[in-house]
């Protein structure tokens, strides 16, 4: 028992000794860094920044890189460290920083080899500083247009690929959010504006078939709803309205859509039409 507890507190110390090593090295490494940030060796500066880049330490990398754009400028290496320093901030996360730094370097260095992957990443920065659907859409927007902007400049680009599918992904975000906004007037009970913003929708957006699907779904109990709690002399012109958007309903989507939903619109369709007899 005594020599498993003397065991336990070696190993406990040697873990001591190697936390204490530990910080011991990070300490000595900031130092250095700060006193290399610090310093008019710029030369050395350079060559750490690289060397950071190239570990993946992007953090320090970006810090020197920073450091070293003013001393550059007008210089042989003026390129390389615009280049670093955007590719530096954007590895560590900096999506907007990052896309600053690269539309700088297509104003500063127009006729570089490295100009057309500059624009290109200016544009993919914005991507993906994107925020979720429900959320304002101006840099989605931005994005879409920069990779538009890169395309329209280097259409044999072998990034056109990737630029496409980056505008595909922002558009269904534009589309998910425009379809959201739209279905909210039939949740909240709006069911009026509910018809006009799911038709707009629709007039909008007609190639795409799943949230046109579900708009059209929307919009025929939007008009059941609507007519139903109409005023008496509105009825007949509403519940018209209501049986000719539940037939073109059915006629587009009857094979695609779920019985459960198609039984649930029959039942209103055949109610209209109940309705409908009182007035002929």
């Amino acid at each position: 028992m005594k020599t498993n507890i003397y065991s336990y507190k070696l190993i406990g110390l040697k873990n001591l000794i190697i936390i204490a090593l530990c910080i011991l090295t990070l300490a000595s490494c900031k130092s250095s860094h700060k006193k290399l940030l610090e310093g008019n060796d710029n030369d050395a500066k350079y060559e750490a920044a690289v060397r950071a880049y190239e570990k993946g330490d992007y953090y320090h990398a970006n810090q020197l890189f920073e450091s070293l754009i003013f001393y550059f400028r007008g210089k042989d290496k003026a390129e390389e460290v615009n280049m670093y320093y955007g590719k530096s901030l954007m590895e560590d996360g900096q999506y907007y920083a990052a896309g600053y730094q690269f539309e700088n370097f297509v104003r500063w260095f127009p006729y570089s080899q490295k100009a057309e992957e500059a624009l290109f990443l200016s544009a993919y920065c914005k991507f993906k500083e994107s925020p979720d659907f429900y959320l304002d859409q101006t840099l989605s927007q931005e994005s879409i247009k920069a990779f538009q902007d890169y395309i329209a400049k280097y259409p044999d680009s072998p990034r056109v690929k990737e630029a496409n599918k980056c505008m595909d992904e922002l558009r269904l975000k534009l589309i998910k959010k425009d379809y959201t906004q739209a279905y909210n007037y039939f949740k909240i009970g709006q069911y009026q504006a509910a018809q006009t913003a799911l038709k707009n929708f629709i007039n909008k957006y007609s190639d795409q078939t799943q949230y046109r699907q579900d708009a059209m779904y929307y919009i025929v109990l939007a008009d059941y709803y609507f007519a139903d709690g109409s005023v008496e002399e509105k009825k007949k012109e509403r519940w018209n309205a209501m049986i000719l958007d539940y037939e073109r309903y059915e006629a587009l989507f009857e094979k695609f859509t779920d019985k459960s939903k198609i039984a649930e619109l029959k039942s209103k369709y055949q109610y209209a039409q109940s309705e409908l007899e009182k007035y002929n």
